[in-house]
This record gives structure tokens, C-alpha cells and sequence, in this order.
């Protein structure tokens, strides 16, 4: 008998990866630039570059490489999201910034050690809110 034909033999599942949880920022040649979250694996993150329609359009039609920067990684979800929020609030005024879609939905019980980390964009920031990050 195998574990096929035998129900009381279970199989060892590996052990799952532990996520991480990056919060990136996209550079267009052009000087734009797309703020996201992802949690994919290791591989899979060097290849992306976001979700944003935008980006995949670019991604598909263009001989110019786009950039990524990792801004942070956290190992919980919800720190992440909230500090891509942050982000994107701080620089929802630049005309550079492409993030247009604001989603999130987190426990607040699960933020209460979270620190945001300071990051601006690579250009002049006389748009870029500051008022979101406390000292």
C-alpha cells in the first residue's frame, strides 16, 4: 500500500514560505512614477512592476526598462498597506505621481507598533505632503 491507496498515511506538506510584504515604487523613463504594494515571492517580485493599467501598458509596448524601488518590506500585510497609503497620500498632488486608486481595509488592532519610514520621490518635492508623518 502507498499513501494513494492508503487514506491513513498523510503526505508532509513543506512548509510555507513566509511572505513578505514590500511596498515599491515604479520609475517611468519619463520622470512618473507608481507607488504599490505586493506581497509576491521572491522571483515573481523582480518581474513586477505593478498593477496599474498604465504600468502594464508600458510594460508591453516599450524597449525602455522601467525601474523599481523597493521602499520597504514588512512581514505583516497590514503594515504595508497602510504605509503604501501614506505614500501615496504624501504625494497624491504631484503631477508625476500615476496613483490614482486609493484602497484599504486594515485592523487597526494589528498597526499598533507600526512605524512609517520616510521616502520621496527621486524629483523636486514642493508638492509632496509631509503632514501625514509624525516625528
Amino acid at each position: 500500500m502507498n499513501e494513494r491507496t492508503n487514506p491513513l498515511v498523510k503526505r508532509k506538506k513543506k512548509p510555507a514560505e513566509k511572505k513578505l510584504h514590500r511596498v515599491y515604487c515604479t520609475y517611468f523613463p519619463d520622470g512618473r512614477y507608481y507607488i504599490g504594494y505586493s506581497c509576491k515571492t521572491e522571483k515573481q517580485y523582480e518581474k513586477y512592476f505593478g498593477s496599474s493599467r498604465i504600468v502594464k501598458e508600458y510594460t508591453e509596448s516599450s524597449d525602455n526598462p522601467l525601474e523599481k524601488e523597493t521602499i520597504v518590506t514588512h512581514t505583516t500585510r497590514n503594515k504595508a498597506k497602510l504605509q503604501e497609503l501614506l505614500l501615496q497620500l504624501q504625494c497624491m498632488r504631484d503631477p508625476l505621481c500615476l496613483n490614482d486608486m486609493l484602497h484599504i481595509r486594515l485592523r487597526v488592532t494589528h498597526l499598533k507598533d507600526f512605524e512609517p519610514v520616510r521616502w520621496s520621490p527621486r524629483h523636486d518635492t514642493s508638492t509632496y505632503i509631509d503632514k501625514y508623518i509624525r516625528d
